[in-house]
């Protein structure tokens, strides 16, 4: 007897209406990669910005706070140079 197909994870969180729509899209969950603050995207931009994407050798983007930029610096450094992913921080509220 065949068993039936079941839906990928992928699949599932796709058809969640209550799921925020991404990276991409208006509910972006996003947290400073050095010490994981959360981010709301309000905060990259305006006369001074209190967050900043920062760019690896392979231009990924990644957030981080402007006080943390040195430590989010040194973790894509070591990215760059171990071709590991970026050690990020645990994300807090």
């Amino acid at each position: 007897m065949k068993r039936e197909k079941r839906m990928t994870k992928r699949e599932r969180r796709a058809l969640d209406p209550q799921r925020p729509a991404g990276p991409q899209g208006n509910n972006a969950h996003i947290h400073c990669i050095a010490c994981g603050r959360h981010i709301d995207p309000p905060e990259f931009s305006g006369p001074t910005p209190k967050s900043v994407y920062l760019s690896c050798e392979h231009n990924s983007r990644f957030p981080a706070c402007a006080d943390c930029q040195v430590q989010a610096r040194y973790l894509i450094a070591e990215h760059d140079r171990t071709g590991n992913a970026v050690a990020a921080a645990q994300a807090w509220h």
